[in-house]
């Protein structure tokens, strides 16, 4: 019968939610459906000790998100028991009370104090004091809530200072934690930043008196500017409805907004398919929206109180001077609608955050001053002035961006505020991501990044910075037409940009950038770039080195604002080796292919002493294909001879050479059908991920495989013990002591992969016969 009840809450609630209701108002009235089980349960285990309420001196506190009224369907149900003294008569009534709330369901965190003990318990454990400084009197003694709220009162009064210091540090602790962004792939509705906590922390900061607490005190002392108030409530009751669906489809308190939780709620929190978009786009597009409200003024705040140094702007004492390293710039009417972007250009030359007092002002000027014809043709043919160099232009995107000029000058960026493509990759919003893209081209500006990066010596030698930050910025415009961006967004920008009446050359090369900034990342890690075929294809579709330049660093950019994870040495050394193949190739364009094979051959030679030598080093190349003139330095050359030479008589010679985050293994046996298959069941039995191969057959029947493998956990080296056990099962394989399928079998069983937050995809396998004339794809 108890069960039953527990099942009524419930389809109350499933009643509710049809009924459209908003968040607050659902946790509410929810929250009174538990204060009336409550009661009833309490009334019940009073009633068997045949007592009335009113001789018994015990009150049920609701505490936590029980104490605020927000509570969801699967959430605990906290209370605190308090009573005068802990007598024999009280326990059992509290073990009656508890039992009974286990019986119907609910998930109960409780704990019981007297009178007595009370507010020496509260002075000694803050999460007490915390929970209790917004408890909420449910049903019982009213006398004993009173006596105990006139403690918390006094509480509050002595202890507010350090109460909000932690509260501040649980807030910065939790944002590290989550790596300081709102925009997870799989966000917790409750603790990640922007998340339902964020919100609390503003209306705990506010918590100065019962009367007058929360977001209204933080209004009145300055902290909260106008509107924020309104963005903050709505935020919060959208979070609400998200974490109320989220535990009534999973049935469980289940806080985690997993891929498949999206997918799943999206549409009964009312989103359709659009122009487009799939419903699970549409709807964290507005996730991520309220979230980086809360997040961003929450961090604003947090700042503005020096991280809990400056509490006296709270407390009501003398205001400590703020001495905040963000940018204050008097916005003046008549100045901004002469010079509109004049704000922005002084944060470009000191590399400042702005205010938040300027950064209003800017939205109600550009609302209110900027929303003429000739006022906004003056910001687009200005704005790309400030494109001119990469000094401070993530800083000054984001700036304008969340003060609205960005969206005033390209309104395309508006629809891309926040949507986050349900894609394999893709770790950021789409707007995010393309700021992370340009602030990962600034990074290559630092003169001590140039002395030991390639890609920062390459970034050195483009002049004009404006069409790779313009390409930087508009790369992704497209996704707000769905799948096929990068044609898309060709024509997006081409549109966009002669808007800011810019050359056409510059249009023409922004453009290209945008339709191809997918081709290097492609050919760089799915095709081999020492086949001369794939090499001529990829060159012709580029056009120009200076393209090439610009593309190598695009792709640079735009990998490693993917993810975190997604950009790495591995991949680094294939863009690198591409974009070096790729230029020496264009510079000697004119020539045919066996002109450029003959150009790498000579270059080889010459590392080595003319006469015997030379002619050993002739020998060796000219029993290999030509893509091996291509892929192979001196050094390995001359080492792939003598591991030839040290074969005579063995089974198989295998080479090791150590890397920075991985290890270079060469093979040198005798070719044999499946030699390949068996080498790749050896690394793999052996914890090794492998990231490219190369294998070369010499016309006498020897094979050199040069495989770059990395652990497969990515925290352990390849040392030389391992490489000995490969040694060890190569040769038990190469013996036919050791099956090779078995085995693999074997190891995958034993090898248990933890689940990482991703998009699900089924596996795909195309074959292609046309890339190469050689072989297939």
């Amino acid at each position: 019968m108890v069960r039953n009840y527990r099942s009524v809450l419930t389809t109350s609630q499933i009643s509710l939610r049809r009924k459209g209701a908003l968040g607050r108002q659902f946790v509410r009235s929810y929250t009174r459906m538990v204060d009336a089980t409550v009661g009833v349960l309490f009334q019940r285990a009073v009633d068997e000790q045949q007592r009335s309420i009113d001789k018994v001196e015990v009150a049920i506190i609701g505490s936590g998100g029980y104490g605020r009224a927000e509570l969801a369907p699967y959430s605990d149900v906290d209370i605190v028991i308090l009573c005068r003294r802990k007598t024999a008569l009280v326990k059992r009534i509290t073990s009656a009370f508890i039992q009974l709330m286990w019986d119907v369901g609910f998930e109960v965190g409780h704990s019981v104090h007297s009178l007595a003990d009370s507010e020496k318990t509260l002075a000694r454990h803050m999460d007490t004091r915390t929970a209790l400084f917004e408890s909420r009197f449910v049903c019982g003694s009213p006398k004993i809530a009173l006596e105990v709220d006139r403690q918390i009162s006094r509480l509050k009064g002595r202890d507010r200072e350090a109460f909000l210091a932690r509260k501040i540090k649980d807030a910065v602790n939790r944002h590290t934690r989550y790596g300081n962004s709102f925009q997870l792939v799989e966000p917790n509705v409750k603790l990640s930043p922007g998340g339902l906590r964020d919100f609390q922390t503003l209306i705990w900061l506010g918590m100065l008196r019962k009367s007058d607490e929360g977001l209204p005190v933080l209004r009145k002392k300055g902290l909260l500017l106008p509107g924020e108030v309104k963005a903050l409530e709505a935020a919060y009751d959208f979070l609400l409805r998200v974490r109320v669906e989220t535990h009534l489809i999973t049935e469980s308190k289940q806080d985690q907004l997993t891929v498949g939780i999206q997918k799943d709620i999206a549409g009964p929190l009312g989103y359709a398919p659009r122009g487009g978009h799939l419903a699970v786009e549409r709807f964290m597009k507005d996730y991520y929206h309220h979230t980086r409200t809360i997040f961003r003024i929450t961090e604003d705040i947090i700042e503005v109180l020096q991280y809990g140094r400056n509490l006296g702007v709270l407390l009501g004492g003398r205001k400590i001077p703020v001495t905040s390293p963000q940018l204050s710039v008097r916005v003046s009417r008549s100045k901004i609608q002469k010079d509109p972007l004049y704000v922005f250009a002084r944060q470009k030359e000191t590399g400042l955050r702005l205010d938040r007092v300027t950064k209003r002002r800017l939205e109600a000027n550009l609302r209110e001053n900027l929303s003429g014809r000739h006022t906004l043709s003056l910001m687009r043919r200005q704005f790309p002035l400030l494109m001119s160099d990469s000094r401070n232009v993530a800083l000054l995107l984001r700036s304008m961006h969340e003060t609205g000029f960005l969206g005033a000058i390209i309104p395309e960026y508006d629809e891309l505020t926040s949507l986050k493509r349900y894609d394999l990759y893709h770790h950021y919003t789409v707007d995010e991501h393309s700021f992370q893209v340009v602030q990962n081209l600034e990074s290559l500006r630092t003169p001590s990044a140039r002395r030991i990066d390639p890609l920062a010596r390459l970034y050195s030698e483009v002049a004009d910075k404006q069409v790779l930050l313009l390409a930087a910025l508009l790369h992704d415009v497209g996704k707000i037409e769905g799948r096929g961006h990068a044609k898309k967004g060709s024509l997006l920008s081409r549109k966009i940009l002669k808007r800011m009446s810019l050359r056409k050359d510059v249009v023409d090369a922004v453009s290209f950038l945008v339709e191809i900034h997918l081709l290097m990342s492609h050919y760089s890690q799915r095709r081999d770039p020492t086949d001369l075929a794939t090499l001529e294809a990829f060159c012709a579709r580029v056009g120009s080195r200076q393209i090439l330049k610009h593309l190598c660093l695009l792709t640079f950019a735009d990998l490693k604002a993917t993810s975190p994870e997604v950009w790495t040495t591995w991949k680094r050394s294939l863009l690198w080796a591409l974009y070096l193949k790729s230029y020496e190739y264009m510079a000697t364009s004119e020539k045919a292919p066996e002109e450029v094979y003959k150009s790498h051959k000579e270059k080889l030679l010459e590392a080595f002493t003319a006469g015997h030598e030379r002619q050993a080093a002739l020998e060796h190349i000219d029993m290999l294909p030509g893509r091996y003139l291509l892929t192979m330095n001196a050094g390995s050359v001359r080492r792939h001879m003598e591991l030839v030479a040290e074969l005579k008589g063995k089974r198989a010679v295998v080479d090791f050479e150590h890397r920075e985050q991985s290890a270079d293994l060469t093979f040198c046996m005798v070719d044999k059908p499946f030699r390949l298959s068996h080498l790749c069941g050896v690394l793999t039995m052996n914890d090794c991920n492998i990231l490219f191969a190369y294998a070369f057959t010499r016309s006498d029947g020897n094979v050199i495989d040069v495989f770059r493998v990395a652990d497969i956990s990515g925290h352990n080296p390849i040392d030389e013990s391992r490489v000995e056990k490969i040694r060890t099962d190569l040769d038990a394989v190469l013996r036919e002591r050791l099956d090779v399928p078995e085995e693999v079998e074997k190891h995958i069983r034993k090898w248990k992969r933890t689940h990482t937050a991703g998009i699900p995809v089924p596996l795909k396998i195309e074959f292609d016969n046309d890339l190469s004339p050689d072989v297939t794809i």
